[in-house]
């Protein structure tokens, strides 16, 4: 599939989740061949990138992430960990 190209998620910063998930947004911004708009897909491509304290800490989000926006829980929770 020419001109697909695959997101690359960064380290999850532990001491600044803010700006981690800034520099996430901006690589959802690059996806080609459109940006990554979709909360299911953002949380689907953050969850295995954050550190494992971050996925104890936003656990209950992880093991049921409900159906509105999975993306958005995610950031708030790790959030409040910084």
């Amino acid at each position: 599939m020419e001109g697909i190209s695959a997101v690359k998620i960064p380290a999850f910063i532990a001491t600044d989740p803010a700006l981690w998930f800034n520099v996430v947004e901006s690589t959802f911004e690059l996806a080609v061949p459109k940006p990554i708009t979709d909360g299911r897909t953002k949380y689907n491509y953050c969850v295995p990138h954050s550190s494992p304290d971050a996925a104890g800490a936003v656990r209950d989000v992880i093991l049921s992430p409900g159906s509105t926006d999975p993306y958005s829980k995610l950031k708030e929770v790790i959030g409040k960990c910084g």
